[in-house]
This record gives structure tokens, sequence and C-alpha cells, in this order.
């Protein structure tokens, strides 16, 4: 009679097989996690350039102006209300819905989210004030924008002007290293700017001052959207406002 020889892993061969597991997940998982980071970033750079384009049709149509009055003013009215610091960019993208602009530029609210910035936790809903409204209600509520924006250009801007930007700390043009903060959504390594011509870019943080640096005409390396620069005037010309 032949006896089975049952072959099996012994205790300390399958322990081995699952540590080896174990350390093939902790490599794979961070650069997982840094591939997803890179497609996100991918999609905020691509939201912002709808939107910058978007931002130019505006500007055709209004006298070449981006939107710079506060929701329902009247833009033929030198007198009607600008946005001014203290403000919210969500006031400024509301222009480009169709309560706003003629027929609307933008349709959807989902472009203004940005995949993990705490300042769209959640989905946008969607839900738009009628296109009679004069305030701003349902359109680009809080929580339903991601994106800061600089006031007060015009189509004759030198393109390469900063227009619109993920959402700054408190301190407008600061980043956080938290990525659960507001303008932490990159963890103050990258930032993804648009500019007045429709291009963006995913641009590099400074790891000293958290911000964007850029060379101003004296050859120094300043904030982007500091107020004081060759491209945000002195005197509350360009509020940059972040989002609500």
């Amino acid at each position: 009679m032949k006896t089975k020889n049952i072959k099996a892993f012994t205790l300390i061969e399958l322990l081995i097989v699952v540590t080896i597991i174990a350390v093939l997940a902790s490599i794979a998982l961070p650069a997982f996690n840094g591939v997803k980071e890179r497609g996100d970033q991918t999609k905020d750079l691509s939201n912002s350039k709808q939107i910058a384009l978007a931002l130019r049709q505006f500007a055709i149509d209004n006298n070449g102006q981006y939107p710079s009055k506060k929701p329902g003013a009247d833009y033929n009215d030198p007198a009607d209300p600008a946005l001014a610091t203290g403000d919210f960019s969500n006031d400024a993208f509301w222009w480009l819905f169709p309560e706003g602009g003629q027929t609307g530029y933008l349709q959807s609210e989902q472009i203004f989210a940005v995949i993990g910035s705490a300042y769209t936790k959640s989905n946008p809903d969607n839900r738009t004030d009628p296109t009679t409204a004069s305030t701003r209600t349902d359109t680009l509520k809080a929580g339903e924008c991601a994106y800061a924006y600089v006031s007060g250009l015009t189509d004759t801007s030198n393109p390469t002007f900063p227009i619109l930007a993920d959402g700054f700390t408190v301190t407008i043009g600061t980043y956080s290293t938290d990525k659960s903060a507001v303008g932490g959504v990159w963890a103050a390594k990258k930032a993804i700017i648009a500019f007045c011509d429709g291009s963006g870019q995913i641009m590099r943080v400074d790891p000293t001052t958290k911000t964007v640096l850029r060379t101003n005409s004296a050859g120094a390396k300043v904030n982007m959207f500091a107020t004081d620069t060759d491209w945000i005037q002195v005197g509350g010309s360009n509020p940059v406002l972040n989002p609500q």
C-alpha cells in the first residue's frame, strides 16, 4: 500500500511569505500614492486652465474686464461696487455662470472642486442661482470653490500675470504643510497657477517661505501673490481673494 506524500508550507515558510508581501506593499503604497497625487494635480491644472479660458471669454464680452465687481453689479456703471480685500473668489467666479454672464460661460460647479482640498471637502451640488439673481446664494456656496483669484485684471494685462491659484491659508500667498488644513492640498510642495493668457503651470513652492517665488524687475525673488510686486499693484487695485 502506497502512502500519499502531502506537501504543505511550514509555519516558518508562511511567515517568510507574509513578511515578503508586507515589505512589497510598504514599497508599492508610497509609489501608488505619488502617482495618484500627480494625477490629481494634473486634473487640478486642467480645471484651472478651463476656468481661466472662461474668464477670458467673459472679458471679451465685458470691455476687456475680468470679473471684478460684486455679484449683481452693473458692469456699465462705474459706481457699482468692485470686489475688495476680504471678499471671496466665489463672488468673482459667480459671473461665469448664467446668472452672471449673458449666457453663462460655465454650467457646472464641479470644475471648482480640487480633490483633497480642505476648501472643497465634499462635491459641489451644482445648484446655481436663478438667472435673475442679484446676489450669490446657491452658486459656489461656501465649500464649493478651491481656487483663489486675482481681481482687477483685464485682457490687456501682461499674459504672464497670475489670475487664479489653489486657495491659500489665511495668509494670502502662503501654503500649509498640513494637507488637512486650508491651503495645504499639496502640503506646500506644489501649487497650480493659471495666468491671464489661459495657460497654467504646476509650480514649486519654496520650502522656506511656503510661497511661490517669482523674479521681479529688480532681479529679486518675491512671493508671486504679494501686493508689492510688478504684477499685483500696490493700493488694493488687484486684491487677491481666497475661496469661501
